[in-house]
């Protein structure tokens, strides 16, 4: 599969315009397809949270199942590791996160569970960590993590407690990045509010699905600076009135709500110097949780001057944005297997 089949459409097509003018061709250079091998006895529902590894290959957590799988880089299944439960610490009911550790091992969370499960590099059990809060997503921030946490959720909304802490060993070193915005000013937006987060040597960017910019941590947790602006198609969400969908029938006009603004998805840095924004919406034909996120272009940035580089660069229709690294990773069709992911390099801008 070449960039040409990338583009998304039949050659009697025409392709969604940029607004920067670009096309992905344009930005991205193919760099070649990985079709993952799968068990039959163990297959794949959906990919989920993806990381590169240092020493090549990378870790693919499923999206549905309560399970981990470890990749060489031409897409042989190497290890696998999870099963379904509740009670037992080993267990998942779905995975929320994982990261690579400085000892090329694996650390995954999971919401529901107040600890982090720590994986040798061939997802053999190594050790549990239990933490205070809820653990929603982990990151590698170089020999430590950076983990999305939260508490009671009334008391983050509440009192604007922070979500995202830097962990050295045990300890928390640090904690940023509280609710952006007072819930009871802004009815139903906290249902479509996620939090997203890249890393960058020793660099945090962090931001919600709902609005820019993303805000930027040194190493030490110092707020400087921030980056990403929305491009003039940009619809932000509506601010609404308690009450304002109770009345519209079926549904409450929650499908016509959720198609009414775009979402920002995912953020990655790719070549250790470009910051991606993901940029989608929510399928109206699916107006209730679990949302459906659709990606439909991205965004560019020089992550060390934040200028953007490209804007609004189309995705081709189907496929999903799984993560940076070296790379920037393409699903190629999220919906359906066999399950290819497209490695794409970015040009020198």
């Amino acid at each position: 599969m070449g960039l040409a089949l990338l583009s998304g459409c039949e050659p009697d097509q025409a392709p969604r315009e940029a607004l920067g003018g670009a096309e992905l061709a344009d930005v991205f250079a193919f760099d070649g397809i990985v079709e993952l091998e799968e068990d039959p006895v163990d297959s794949i529902a959906q990919p989920g949270r993806f990381v590169e590894r240092r020493g090549g290959g990378f870790v693919l957590a499923d999206r549905l199942l309560p399970r981990i799988r470890a990749y060489s880089d031409d897409g042989r299944l190497e290890a696998a590791f999870g099963r379904f439960g509740i009670r037992d610490p080993w267990s998942f009911k779905r995975v929320g996160g994982v990261a690579e550790t400085a000892t090329d091992g694996i650390v995954a969370v999971e919401a529901s569970k107040k600890r982090l499960l720590y994986l040798t590099g061939a997802l053999e059990r190594d050790t549990i960590v239990p933490v205070s809060g809820n653990p929603r997503d982990v990151f590698a921030l170089g020999p430590d993590l950076l983990l999305e946490m939260d508490g009671e959720w009334e008391a983050m909304m509440a009192e604007r407690l922070p979500f995202f802490h830097r962990v050295i060993g045990n300890q928390v070193a640090w904690s940023r990045y509280g609710f952006p915005y007072v819930p009871s000013e802004r009815p139903y937006w906290t249902s479509f509010t996620d939090f997203l987060a890249a890393v960058a040597s020793d660099s945090v960017f962090v931001m919600t699905t709902l609005g820019y910019p993303a805000v930027v941590y040194n190493g030490a947790g110092d707020s400087v600076g921030t980056i990403g602006v929305p491009s003039p198609s940009f619809r932000p969400i509506p601010v609404l009135e308690l009450g304002a969908l109770v009345d519209q029938g079926p549904g409450g006009g929650l499908a016509d709500f959720v198609a009414s603004f775009d979402v920002i998805n995912r953020i990655d840095v790719v070549a250790n110097s470009y910051l991606v924004v993901t940029l989608g919406f929510l399928d109206p034909n699916k107006p209730f949780p679990p949302f459906k996120w659709l990606h439909t272009s991205v965004d560019v940035y020089d992550r060390h001057t934040g200028a953007k580089l490209h804007e609004e660069v189309p995705l081709p229709e189907g496929s999903q944005v799984l993560g940076g690294g070296q790379f920037l990773y393409l699903l190629t069709d999220r919906e359906d297997p066999p399950w290819r992911i497209a490695k794409l390099r970015l040009r020198a801008s």
